[in-house]
């Protein structure tokens, strides 16, 4: 029986070794990030509120697995944070006394985490994926997961979403189609309505959003517009719902991208998005929730080539959503649309060990006059200035604690500056820019009509937005990681200076 029990191990063993091994490759990597900011004159104004100081923590741990030929790969980044220094602690506490520093006790979170105890319930999904090729050769590949969703300079697209996306590449043409889910709905769970006596509202609209707010004072402080008062409407048999799987009551977007690698100096693209947006006016009708589905149809264009003696880039966007962005866009009771354009341009020349810029933007602007906007509509953008170059207007560039405008709906701009690195671990970035209103009337801010774009209550009857100033350094004090420090100012028309000062750690490997 030994010798049986011998011959079958050894025979077991040889089929082991003769079996062909799956390999699979592991990586890891992450980006650890602290940032100290300091914020004067946020909106332009001294008012309690506006200047915001503090720091935060942000981790972002990346695992990829694949197999040997990299035919299926897997990806899932974690994010914990923007940690807040200060903001929710944990489950701590003094025995027999009480909480530290009169500090929550409650293990909260998303930005939460920083204050005494350090116990944040934070963690986040950033991305998780699946990424893998097509059989038969066919140059194709799949991606389906929440991932990241960017379009040229972030002009109306820099998020992450959910959804499947085909991309390719056959010869000088890459080519891509994709599905994103970006809501799911927010529907009524099947309860009647009924009005609160007692709590009214009024209408505030911020950046072309309406939402509601306790007063008109408190939706100023929003950087909003206040119009109409109404009662705060309840649903009796409970307050809506996240989602509903039962109907079809999302925000789909379906894009189709192409571009060309001509040559050097010559490299073409253009994209398209629909969106069906089947989420928003949500009713319930006879115990059924019912929606009035409206559409979304973005066309963008994009050229950049390199000259050697410059670089250019140049891009362009036309949008028209029924309803704007969420589709609650109203003149009355009437739903209007929002359609409007964008160009974005710039043009980079190195002279030495210095490269040039000279960028500018222009965006259409709402006309007030009642009807449909004329104002550059968006999805969920990250614009950083014309060119994506500067650390104020837009997004707030690469240290994004606070947006000035993240989109550039209703303005202009054009500007310039340099990049100059004395050696190779000091980068330096100088930025000046001019920025104004397409038209009087895209700023939203003091009007009590219908208006879809930027709002600026310290700008009303200004006709330019001010001028930014923009200083940028990065120092690599070891592999991979970097001391990074920017100041700027926004000099506006009317109010006070907005100051923004930066210094943050990164180690990113």
């Amino acid at each position: 029986m030994r010798k049986f029990f011998m011959v079958a191990a050894i025979g077991v063993l040889a089929l082991l070794v003769a079996s062909p091994a799956s390999a699979l490759d592991f990586k890891f990597g992450a980006e650890y990030r602290v940032r100290f900011y300091d914020y004067i004159n946020n909106g332009f104004t001294e008012l309690p509120g506006s200047n915001p100081r503090g720091v935060q923590l942000r981790v972002r741990p990346r695992f990829d697995v694949s197999d040997d030929n990299g035919n299926m790969t897997a990806t899932l980044r974690l994010e914990i944070g923007d940690v807040e220094w200060g903001n929710g602690g944990g489950a701590h506490g003094v025995t027999n006394g009480t909480n530290v520093a009169g500090s929550s006790s409650a293990r909260v979170g998303n930005g939460a985490g920083g204050g005494i105890g350090n116990d944040g319930v934070n963690v986040e999904t950033k991305w998780a994926y699946v990424d893998f090729a097509s059989p038969f050769g066919i140059p194709l590949r799949w991606r389906a997961g929440i991932q990241p969703w960017f379009l040229s300079k972030g002009l109306i697209m820099d998020d992450d979403a959910a959804g499947v996306r085909a991309y390719g590449k056959a010869g000088i043409v890459s080519y891509e189609v994709a599905w994103f889910r970006a809501t799911a709905g927010l529907v009524s769970n099947g309860g009647t309505t009924a009005t609160v006596t007692g709590q009214t509202f009024v209408t505030c609209t911020v950046n072309g959003v309406r939402s509601t707010a306790a007063t008109a004072a408190a939706c100023t402080l929003q950087g909003g517009v206040a119009s109409g008062t109404g009662s705060v409407v309840n649903n009796v048999a409970g307050n809506a719902a996240a989602t509903s799987n039962t109907l079809d009551d999302n925000l789909d977007f379906y894009q189709a991208k192409v571009d060309l690698a001509i040559a050097p100096w010559l490299n073409p693209g253009i994209y398209y998005i629909y969106g069906d947006n089947r989420a928003t006016n949500t009713t319930v009708v006879g115990g059924a929730a019912a929606t009035e589905p409206v559409q979304q149809h973005f066309l963008g264009a994009s050229l950049t080539g390199d000259l050697k003696f410059l670089k250019y880039d140049l891009d362009f966007v036309y949008g028209i959503q029924e309803g704007g962005n969420s589709g609650n866009f109203t003149s009355g009771t009437t739903r209007q649309d929002v359609k409007g354009w964008v160009v974005d341009g710039g043009v980079h020349i190195p002279i030495g060990p210095v490269l040039i810029h000279a960028v500018g933007s222009y965006a259409t602007g709402d006309d007030q006059d009642g009807g449909d906007s004329e104002t550059m509509p968006y999805i969920s953008p990250s614009w950083n200035g014309a060119g994506g170059l500067y650390e104020i207007f837009g997004s707030g560039g690469t240290f994004d604690v606070f947006d000035t405008q993240d989109y550039p709906g209703g303005t202009w701009m054009v500007g310039g500056g340099a990049e100059y690195r004395p050696i190779k671990a000091l980068w330096l970035r100088a930025m000046y820019g001019f920025i104004g209103f397409s038209k009087g009337s895209a700023n939203c801010a003091g009007t009590t009509a219908a208006c879809y774009g930027p709002s600026y209550p310290a700008l009303v009857g200004k006709s330019t937005i001010g001028h930014e100033i923009s200083l940028r350094a990065d120092y690599d004090l070891w592999t991979n990681f970097k001391i990074q420090a920017a100041a700027g100012w926004l000099f506006p028309s009317e109010g006070d200076t907005n100051h923004e000062y930066i210094l943050q750690l990164l180690y990113n490997f």
